[in-house]
């Protein structure tokens, strides 16, 4: 399920895929050497721009396990992201999607 965030100073929707990990083994033992965890960040302002990332971040698998590391990213690395953003939810995603995307323009 997709997240929502509002940043009324910079006038910034976002919209972020839900956080996932996953194990990168050692390709000479098979032990788990690294954990990947990545999100998908769609970021739109009020002059209609979009920008579209993966956002990701590498953990060692001997300190971290797969939720562990998806906290720490979130807390981290999405929070830099996201900044002073709030969360939103995603009827308020939609109004302000309707403000920012209109369906056609007039000439």
């Amino acid at each position: 399920m997709h997240k929502y965030y509002y940043d009324e100073d910079l006038a910034l929707v976002f919209k972020i895929s839900p956080v996932v990990a996953s194990v990168v083994e050692n390709d000479d033992t098979g032990a788990p050497a690294t954990i990947l965890v990545h999100a998908d960040i769609k970021v739109t302002n009020f002059k209609r721009e979009k920008v579209r990332r993966t956002i990701s971040e590498v953990y060692p698998a001997d300190r971290y396990n797969p939720d562990s590391a998806k906290k720490v990213f979130t807390a981290t690395v999405l929070q830099q992201v996201l900044g002073n953003a709030v969360a939103i939810s995603e009827e308020e995603y939609d109004a302000l999607k309707m403000r920012l995307e209109p369906a056609s323009y007039c000439n």
